[in-house]
């Protein structure tokens, strides 16, 4: 698996930026709110290249050798696909050390998962150094609790004392009105309140599981300055 472009999963504020244009495949499509859907690449022998964006070149994603990029999956390769352009799909490739390539795949070369009839929550779950993501089942009940800092990981922000630092704690009904796949909540002064309820100060969350994924955007309020827990999650031991 090659990957000349690479960005971490922690570092970008995913509800907060601009959506791309038609012919743009971008990491920021890759919200908690978005229409996503977990997928592998087919088991024909065939490395499957990604596909340069319409800005990087015109007359992309085509195929062809001048919109092929060099950076490609391999068979049984698991990726979080989205919108769907001109029989391409785009997706996301999170890789096992924490880092992602984005970018268009032909549909063809995709199989897409169903997703599961009674997805499972539970695990604890971190995307990046500093974000991390506890969830257990109580009863009817999914109980959430959640730590993320800014700054510490940097020895200089640690020698000052100057990591930002954010929690939250929820309860989610586990049949809840989002569908089974989805959580969505605020943060209130006596308990979980539904997303849609609450100051819009308050710390507003929502998250999509995708496959062995989870999905988080927030509304950076969940903590200090620069602290968010807008992710691509995996299930830690």
């Amino acid at each position: 698996m090659r990957i000349p472009i690479l960005v971490a999963l922690c570092c970008l504020p995913m509800a907060a930026l601009a959506q791309p244009a038609d012919g743009d495949c971008r990491y920021e499509a890759f919200t908690a709110e978005a229409m996503l859907e977990a997928a592998l690449v087919r088991n024909d022998g065939a490395r499957l290249n990604f596909v340069k964006n319409a800005t990087d070149q015109p007359g992309c994603p085509a195929l062809g050798e001048a919109c092929r990029e060099r950076a490609y999956l391999v068979p049984g390769n698991g990726v979080i696909a989205g919108r769907r352009h001109e029989g391409f799909r785009c997706a996301v490739y999170p890789a096992s050390n924490g880092q992602v390539r984005t970018g268009w795949l032909p549909e063809t070369g995709l199989i897409t998962l169903p997703p599961a009839n009674d997805p499972d929550f539970v695990g604890k779950w971190r995307s990046g150094p500093e974000q991390s993501i506890a969830i257990r089942r109580d009863g009817a009940n999914w109980q959430l609790e959640g730590q993320a800092t800014y700054g510490a990981q940097d020895p200089e922000r640690l020698r000052r004392g100057a990591v930002n630092i954010g929690d939250f704690s929820a309860t989610v009904p586990r049949t809840g009105s989002d569908g089974p796949t989805r959580l969505a909540f605020t943060e209130g002064p006596d308990g979980t309140l539904p997303y849609d309820k609450g100051e819009e100060t308050a710390c507003k969350m929502r998250m999509q599981l995708v496959g062995p994924w989870l999905i988080v955007g927030d509304n950076l309020r969940c903590g200090g300055a620069n602290v968010t827990f807008n992710g691509i999650y995996r299930r830690t031991p």
